[in-house]
């Protein structure tokens, strides 16, 4: 889960003007003679000037050098004396960029936890966009190895709006083939190979997939694009729709759920980022227009993202939360705790008292997500009989990540940011901590066998939890 802080600097030299001229001023009507200016002297008080303001300078300069120099703590110092005997004194060249670099790798990868490190400008402006559904490629997540460790490309997620579901690719396709032309493909299931070719392509150069779909061979042409990725989906027994993350338009949709019992409406949030919290609205307007009382709730692979958005989202959950109550509590330096609310409480006007929610989850829910499976379990909105853990490698659980970073910037001009792990996170009621541990069976929780196929895992969690 993330939260976001900006750190401004901003130094300002205010330098003030001085003229130094002289301007002698002749009575009117009268002449008299005027010394001629000692220019040798008046140059010289000048030099003298000059050479007492540099001194000066240099003195302060000086003087805050040292004092900075001795702020450093004994290893900085070691580490400055260090790179300037390198620079100075080693038979190769190593650039400022490598040394650095070198520094940047191993608190990343040595110091802190996985959920913390650095990022240059450039990688923090791709997590941003990440984080806002702007993505570039096909639009595909894909399973390399089958249960006896054998190669295969096997799909088992479509983004929204991506070029993979425009050119009709859909979760349980197998990629068998791959070419520029359908005249020349490649048959092979080896990921490897697929990768080195979709990486030699540029974006927008069509190529073909060969793909094997029900038991059917077609050939589908596609590109790798820049695209904005759907993240709320509604679906019922006899409707479909999806909210445009780049339009924020409501869009019909033919793939209806089938096995939903009538009463029953079904929502898949995938990533608290981007317009979220606007599609979860619309979705949410579509079910009290539908007349709906029961929710599927599906954060299958939804791995998390801000915690703003989540605390806008549990507005809809808090069933027996009074006001805009926490939806966690943050064990933050030490015993202090610092709650973060429900940006409000709407439940009761899409519930009734009666209304049965239920989740599904598997070992990608992560963070925020597993923060508002929590709010609601909490809050009487959820139980863990409601819960359907979809396996994944024989594993049933939800991730388990109870902890927050928060992004500091270095400056407005510099986008170099730095995520650290801040906080500990706890349910807002019971203070649970499902840091290292997840939701498991053991909790009560149901669990289907992993399928991928269209809608295979839903149908199944379905039986489960409607028998």
């Amino acid at each position: 889960m993330d939260n976001q802080e900006n750190n401004e600097k901003f130094d300002k030299n205010n330098l003030p003007e001085t003229d130094d001229g002289f301007f002698t001023e002749l009575p009117k009507k009268e002449f008299q003679r005027v010394p001629a200016p000692d220019k040798k002297g008046k140059t010289a008080k000048k030099v003298w000037k000059i050479v007492g303001c540099i001194f000066l300078a240099v003195a302060i300069f000086a003087s805050g050098a040292l004092t900075f120099w001795l702020s450093l703590d004994k290893g900085m110092r070691k580490l400055i004396w260090i790179k300037d005997k390198i620079d100075e004194e080693y038979y190769q060249d190593i650039s400022d960029d490598e040394f650095y670099s070198t520094i940047y790798d191993a608190i990343n990868n040595d110091l802190l936890d996985p959920y913390s490190y650095y990022m240059t400008a450039d990688e923090y402006k791709a997590s941003e966009q990440t984080l806002a559904g702007k993505k570039g490629g096909i639009g595909t997540m894909l399973l390399t190895k089958d249960a006896e460790d054998n190669e295969q490309i096997l799909i088992t997620r479509v983004s929204g709006n991506s070029p993979a579901e425009r050119a009709g690719l859909t979760e349980g396709d197998k990629i068998i083939g791959f070419g520029l032309s359908e005249d020349a493909m490649t048959e092979s299931q080896d990921f490897q190979a697929f990768s080195d070719f979709l990486g030699a392509l540029d974006v927008n150069e069509s190529f073909y997939v060969k793909v094997l779909s029900g038991g059917v061979k077609k050939n589908l042409s596609l590109a790798k694009e820049i695209y904005v990725e759907n993240y709320v989906f509604y679906r019922t027994n006899n409707s479909s729709y999806a909210f445009s993350g780049d339009k924020n338009e409501w869009t019909a949709r033919s793939d209806h759920l089938a096995a939903l019992p009538d009463q029953t409406a079904y929502i898949r949030l995938i990533q608290f980022g981007g317009s979220v919290s606007k599609g979860f609205a619309r979705a949410m307007k579509q079910f009290r227009q539908d007349g709906k009382t029961d929710l599927i709730l599906d954060l299958r692979g939804n791995t998390g993202g801000y915690l703003d958005l989540m605390q806008e989202i549990a507005a809809y959950f808090g069933k027996n939360a009074k006001g805009d109550s926490p939806v966690a509590v943050l064990a933050d330096y030490g015993d202090k705790m610092v709650a973060y609310d429900a940006r409000g409480n709407v439940y009761d006007e899409y519930f009734k008292p009666e209304s049965r929610i239920c989740v599904l989850a598997d070992i990608d829910t992560a963070s925020a997500s597993e923060c508002l499976i929590g709010f609601m379990l909490d809050y009487g909105a959820l139980s863990y009989e409601n819960i359907c853990l979809s396996e994944r490698g024989g594993v049933a659980k939800t991730y388990g990540k109870g902890i927050m970073q928060t992004t500091y910037y270095l400056d407005w001009f510099e986008k170099d940011a730095l995520k650290l792990t801040t906080a500990e996170i706890r349910w807002p009621v019971s203070k649970t901590s499902i840091h290292g541990r997840g939701i498991l069976p053991e909790d009560g929780a149901k669990t289907v066998q992993e399928a991928y196929g269209k809608d295979l895992e839903i149908n199944a969690a379905i039986a489960q939890l409607y028998p």
